[in-house]
């Protein structure tokens, strides 16, 4: 008999708040990231434009207008870009601790 449950939404859920937890990361991987001290990746970079344009853009796979259904692509957008941002924050964190070992 097969697992009826998965770990998965937790892990997802997880993500989100390590994201909130750790906004004073997110602010400084972003702040490095401008001034040039941190580079991103490429996958990251394109993730949060395309986020943005996709959100702000009025035109969506799903019209707004739909109550709830014109809201779920906006939301699988949003949950990619916490998901990519959760994994570069991660990364940014080993990069620092890095940094911090070669003086």
């Amino acid at each position: 008999m097969s697992k009826i449950t998965s770990a998965r939404p937790a892990h997802n859920i997880r993500n989100g708040l390590f994201l909130l937890r750790n906004r004073r990361i997110m602010w400084q991987m972003v702040r490095e990231t401008l001034s040039g001290k941190y580079r991103m990746s490429g996958v990251s970079v394109a993730a949060v434009i395309v986020a943005i344009v996709y959100i702000a853009y009025p035109f969506d796979l799903l019209p707004d207008f739909i109550p709830l259904l014109g809201w779920i692509d906006d939301g699988a957008v949003l949950f990619i870009l916490l998901r990519c941002l959760s994994w570069e924050a991660k990364r940014y964190n080993r990069h620092k601790a890095a940094e911090r070992r070669n003086g």
